[in-house]
């Protein structure tokens, strides 16, 4: 009976950790504490290509890792971890390559986040997938593919058993975005060419596509409001003027969102409640992507704007409550005063920004795998399909390379009140929806 004084402190000194991180004051950060790992309620969780090219999945504590696959080969490799909506599954591309080193062999896979129940659902000897997007309920897996060949990219489509498939489309450049009732998609394909087109795609059988009357401006993938009630697209006017668009669900203008100039640039997403718009503008359009200053819009308050300071940022990502927004911003590395020439190196600042106060801070400066640099010319399509933010809102996760250039998976506080956690080597990570 005299044992339960001596459990108070102990707990406390368990406890501690998560006492003292609420109390740290704003710009201050403090290392992590091995025990706020193992304390810290846990929220979805990770997947990420390891260092050895099996697929995993981890929680942000590291704890209850497990090896999707265990058997990758060079040259063989995995891909393109992404979340099924349900969070149970996830799906990703493997490839077997041959002797002189182009694909002999793709699959899509589907298992479950545990590792169990691992099963093929689509494969090809002539077209390669490189970008998987769910349908909404999580019935149809969409992706584009390459062809080894030549020819256009696809769309395609198959379901989760493996059961069916097929080419809905074909173009390239090709972005686009599921209706949240999961009948109809809106497409963007071909760029700015004159081949260039947007479409809703009825998914009904046969397939019919509805091409709008909208000329596309320099932008990418176009964003289905969450309430399926309207859409944000970029076009040009017939004064050659660039405008960010709502139009509604049959395709009718409902009104302008902003007016560019007729050379610039714009990547755009909805905030997950469809009550904010985010954007990115450059000055002048790119190849892909986007560079330039980031700005917050009310979707029923057009004088309700924030634009954060920094006005280099290359991508952003919505939290799933809405209330942040994670950007980031190229900085400069530090020179190297010694005679041997490197290569410079690219450093990135993740930024939070507070979307109701409108106060933001750097919560990360970090050296990116070339996995993760590879996705942020394309963010405003991978939002549609994959996360970095945890489900709570509280982390985000990055791949990065640490002092002995060994690339791992990063867990960031969304707060900035403590430094970045590394609970696995990878060089790409998503963190589950739920």
């Amino acid at each position: 009976m005299r044992s339960l004084p001596t459990k108070r402190p102990l707990l406390l000194f368990w406890l501690l950790p998560l006492l003292l991180t609420a109390c740290i004051p704003r710009g201050i950060r403090v290392p992590q504490s091995p025990y706020l790992r193992n304390l810290e309620r846990k929220s979805g969780l990770i997947a990420y290509i390891g260092t050895d090219g099996n697929i995993y999945t981890i929680n942000q504590g590291g704890g209850n890792q497990t090896a999707i696959t265990d058997d990758a080969e060079f040259p063989g490799q995995y891909l393109f971890p992404t979340w099924r909506p349900n969070s149970q599954e996830l799906a990703f591309v493997g490839v077997e390559n041959s002797e002189d080193d182009t694909p002999a062999q793709v699959k899509i896979y589907l298992a479950a986040a545990d590792g169990s129940d691992m099963r093929e659902i689509y494969h090809s000897n002539s077209r390669v997938p490189f970008y998987l997007y769910w349908s909404p309920d999580g019935n149809t897996l969409t992706f584009l593919a390459s062809t080894l060949f030549g020819g256009h990219m696809t769309l395609e489509m198959v379901t989760a058993d493996g059961e069916e498939s097929q080419i809905l489309d074909t173009g390239e450049p090709y972005y686009w975005t599921w209706a949240p009732d999961g009948n109809q998609m809106f497409i963007h394909a071909g760029g700015t060419t004159a081949e260039s087109r947007l479409s809703f795609l009825h998914l009904s059988d046969p397939v019919i596509e509805q091409v709008t009357t909208f000329q596309p401006s320099f932008f990418q993938a176009p964003a289905w409001s969450p309430d399926g009630q309207q859409l944000l697209i970029a076009t040009k006017t017939d004064a050659e003027e660039n405008t960010l668009l709502l139009v509604d669900q049959q395709g009718n203008e409902v009104r302008v969102v902003k007016t560019l100039e007729s050379s610039a640039g714009i990547a755009f997403a909805w905030s997950p409640d469809g009550q904010k718009i985010a954007y990115i503008v450059s000055e002048r359009a790119r190849t892909q992507g986007v560079l330039g200053p980031l700005t917050v819009v009310d979707t029923t308050n057009s004088e309700n704007v924030i634009t954060p300071e920094e006005d280099q940022v290359v991508a952003f990502f919505w939290s799933p409550d809405s209330q942040k927004l994670a950007y980031i911003v190229p900085v400069r590395a530090p020179v190297d005063e010694s005679d041997s020439p490197q290569q410079p190196i690219l450093l990135l600042a993740l930024y939070v920004l507070d979307v109701t106060s409108g106060e933001s801070e750097v919560v990360a400066v970090f050296q990116p795998t070339q996995e993760f640099v590879s996705i942020l010319p394309f963010f405003d399509q991978y939002q549609h399909s994959t996360t970095i933010w945890s489900p709570d809102s509280n982390n985000l996760v990055l791949t990065a390379f640490t002092g002995d250039e060994t690339p791992d998976v990063w867990v960031v506080a969304a707060s900035g009140r403590l430094e970045p956690r590394v609970i696995a080597e990878g060089v790409l990570a998503f963190w589950s929806w739920k």
